[in-house]
């Protein structure tokens, strides 16, 4: 019955998001041939060439919606991406750098919570920020269409705000609408798992607690083991798509306390899942195996097979990249390209978002250093 019910509940999903969308594409296309009609060559061409622009000027704000958000809520805003552009901050300065990652082109938004004070309702708001955002812009765009005269001169200026209302709408929807694909959970989904209550609540509590004490500097030795174990069951329990990042967690947590056999087994319990994961994300189980069989197990052979399946991404840390480079460097004995490789690590360590396994990779650091020097 469980089984059928999903089905059924998928099934209607679909049929809604079908009916929503081909209502929009009709309403979109319907007025398209309205605003066309007597437009000139020349401003449907220069339409065509804004269409890009305007559409990353409308993930813009639905970004900066979650920002907005997240900040009046207390969090640390710390990436900003508007699909080829990327803004860090780092040190407490921003930076811009060119976003290579197509995963993440559509737009990314990251605010590291501070605290767990009332974190279930402030990461709802933060969720919550974009699809307002979205609506708020369609909204007013649409307003500014209707309200201006419809003069050949302001032609572009009108159609470029009904190009930007419709694309708004279709991200409000898109983002509002609970839904789950690939691993990646909308926003809407996101804040109704929160007032859901019951299992759901409860287990998107314990991740927003992993994730925020990871952030203030807890360690992983130092997470609480009953809480982990306690989110493991409920992934396991409500087949959770983020119950595979829990690995992970149990992963760092053995190997800080120097449960090396049982670092192991959650790592290849994580191995066994990484389908599961986005390929955006994907590359940081190779290279935390890479490390793993480097550093803990002395293994160069396990160390460079999953090293050559790691390829650098934008959101994965440098210092972690640089250590295991290093670990692997002193397994081959080159010294120096293994102090290099390890100075260069500490300079990117203070950039990592979580800060508690930065601790416990400075003492990994430390480490391979002495083994250098043996």
């Amino acid at each position: 019955m469980t089984i059928k019910k999903d089905i059924f509940l998928k099934a209607i999903k679909s049929i809604a998001f079908i009916i929503v969308f081909g209502g929009i594409g009709f309403f979109a296309g319907k007025m398209g041939i309205a605003a066309s009609s007597g437009m000139s060559k020349l401003t449907f061409i220069t339409l065509l060439l804004l269409f890009v622009p305007i559409f990353l000027v409308v993930i813009a704000i639905h970004e900066a919606g979650h920002a907005l958000a997240g900040v009046w809520m207390k969090f640390n805003f710390k990436i900003y991406i508007v699909g080829p552009f990327m803004w860090e901050k780092n040190n407490n300065k921003w930076r811009f750098k060119w976003n290579k990652n197509v995963n993440t082109a559509g737009g990314l938004v990251i605010c590291m919570p501070v605290g767990t004070e009332n974190i279930a309702k402030r990461f709802s708001v933060y969720a919550a920020g974009g699809p307002i955002a979205s609506l708020t812009l369609s909204l007013l765009s649409y307003v500014l269409y209707y309200s201006l005269p419809t003069h050949i001169e302001s032609q572009l200026i009108t159609n470029s705000l009904l190009i930007m209302a419709v694309l708004s709408l279709i991200i409000f929807i898109s983002t509002a609408i609970p839904l789950r694909a690939n691993g990646f959970s909308s926003d809407g989904a996101r804040v109704l798992r929160i007032l859901k209550g019951g299992d759901t609540a409860r287990f998107e509590l314990l991740i927003l607690k992993l994730i925020t004490n990871a952030y203030a500097g807890i360690r992983p030795s130092e997470i609480d083991q009953n809480e982990l174990n306690e989110a493991l069951s409920l992934a396991k329990k409500l087949k959770a798509p983020f119950g595979v990042y829990l690995h992970s967690f149990l992963h760092q947590s053995e190997l800080d306390r120097g449960n090396i056999d049982s670092a192991e087994q959650h790592l290849l319990n994580y191995i066994k899942e990484v389908d599961s994961i986005p390929k955006g994300i994907r590359n940081i189980v190779w290279l935390d195996a890479a490390f793993f069989y480097a550093f803990a197990k002395k293994d160069i052979t396990q160390a460079t097979n999953y090293w050559n399946n790691f390829e650098p991404a934008a959101l994965i840390p440098k210092a972690q990249i640089r250590a295991t480079k290093a670990a692997m460097n002193v397994l081959k004995n080159e010294s120096e390209l293994a102090l290099s490789n390890l100075e260069s690590a500490e300079k990117e360590i203070v950039n990592m978002l979580d800060r508690g396994l930065s601790i416990a990779l400075q003492e990994r650091i430390s480490v391979l250093k002495k083994d250098i020097n043996v």
